[in-house]
């Protein structure tokens, strides 16, 4: 069997290490919020290894956070050429396709995700933006169904139990939306979205003193937005 050299292994090594000189000088600049830096250290990356689909990836997630979406778009069809079931970047193109309005090509991304992995946390992330897409449409009994898989797969996932509870509040099922928004606030008691929807779901049960209690609960986290409801229905 043939081997290199110790001088030719030097040498590989030395160029990985040139190679990998953009992408870390990326990475850094975009931790720190420095988007131009990274742009010029991605876009050299592209340059010098463009089958790499890590170097599409990150200068797209770093034109996400320069509000380049169409940049971004661009480069994630590029990264998803070369690996069409990469679940990072189809959860990414999903995300940019939803900010563009297009929620049908991204509900497209999110199946695909979940036929690739149906469990784990890309997983998880599908069901969550599924269930978003579904909420919106109205479609409660199917944010229903998503959540319901989603609770199955990760029971630890604190958003699944209140989305669930919002979903079951929607459709006016309130025993059921308490309980799982109560499961919620028990994972995650920071959650400040479970504390605002299990207040609201009291108050329909006419539970005022808990429902305000709930309400102070979500403003001692930083939710300025329940001021206006401390006001009018507790004060």
């Amino acid at each position: 069997m043939r081997t290199l050299t110790a001088p030719l292994l030097l040498a590989a090594s030395a160029l990985c290490a040139q190679a990998d000189q953009p992408m870390l000088a990326g990475m850094t600049a975009m931790r720190q919020q420095d988007h131009t830096a990274a742009e010029q250290a991605f876009s050299k990356a592209v340059a010098a290894a463009p089958a790499d689909l890590k170097a599409w990836y990150y200068r797209a997630v770093n034109r996400i956070g320069m509000g380049d979406l169409d940049g971004a778009l661009q480069d994630l069809d590029q990264a998803l050429a070369i690996d069409p079931l990469d679940a990072h970047s189809l959860l990414r193109r999903a995300e940019v396709r939803s900010r563009q309005g297009a929620d049908l090509a991204a509900t497209a991304d999110l199946r695909r995700v979940l036929a690739a992995r149906p469990t784990g946390p890309a997983a998880e992330h599908a069901l969550l933006h599924l269930g978003h897409f579904a909420m919106g449409r109205r479609d409660y009994a199917e944010a229903r169904a998503l959540y319901d898989r989603l609770i199955a797969i990760a029971p630890y996932n604190a958003f699944g139990w209140c989305d669930r509870g919002i979903a079951l509040a929607a459709m006016h099922q309130h025993d059921e939306a308490l309980a799982d928004l109560d499961r919620a606030v028990e994972l995650d008691p920071t959650l400040d979205q479970a504390h605002v929807q299990r207040a609201l779901v009291l108050f329909r049960m006419d539970r005022k003193q808990e429902a305000c209690a709930a309400l102070h609960q979500a403003h001692d986290l930083g939710d300025r937005s329940v001021e206006e409801m401390l006001l009018i229905h507790c004060e």
